[in-house]
C-alpha cells in the first residue's frame, strides 16, 4: 500500500503540458502562418503586375484580330476577323472551317441605282457639298 499522504499528492500536482502555453503557441503560429501566405499571395501580384509586359511580349499580334462573332447555330460560329486594315468572315466548327473573303469596309461607291418603268434613273443620294 501506498504511504498515507501520496495519492494525495499525485493528484494536487498539475498534468505536465497543459498549461496555457499549450493553447497559446499553435493558435500563434496559425496566425503568423496565415499572415505569411496573406503576405506572399499580395507580393505574386504585385511581382506578376510588374513582369506582365515581359511575359506577354511574345503573345501580341497587333494585325490579327477577332472583331465580331456571331453563332449560327450549336456548332458552328461566323467571326469578323480584322488582318491590318482587310476584314474578313470566317466559318469555325462543324465539320470543318472556311474562309468565306474579305468584307468591304463600306467606303466603296454605291451601286448604280436602276432605271425607274418611266425611263428615268431613281433617284440617289443627295451629293455631299
Amino acid at each position: 500500500m501506498p504511504a498515507p499522504g501520496t495519492a494525495a499528492a499525485s493528484i494536487a500536482q498539475p498534468a505536465a503540458g497543459l498549461g496555457a502555453g499549450a493553447f497559446v503557441v499553435p493558435v500563434l503560429t496559425c496566425i503568423v502562418a496565415f499572415v505569411l501566405v496573406i503576405g506572399l499571395i499580395f507580393l505574386a501580384r504585385y511581382g506578376l503586375k510588374f513582369m506582365e509586359p515581359y511575359l506577354l511580349k511574345g503573345r501580341q499580334t497587333p494585325n490579327l484580330a477577332v472583331m465580331e462573332s456571331v453563332a449560327v447555330d450549336q456548332r458552328r460560329r461566323v467571326s469578323v476577323i480584322r488582318y491590318g486594315q482587310k476584314k474578313g468572315l470566317v466559318l469555325t466548327g462543324g465539320g470543318n472551317d472556311v474562309f468565306m473573303g474579305w468584307v468591304d469596309d463600306g467606303n466603296a461607291a454605291p451601286p448604280p441605282a436602276l432605271p425607274l418603268p418611266g425611263g428615268q434613273p431613281a433617284p440617289g443620294p443627295a451629293p455631299h457639298i
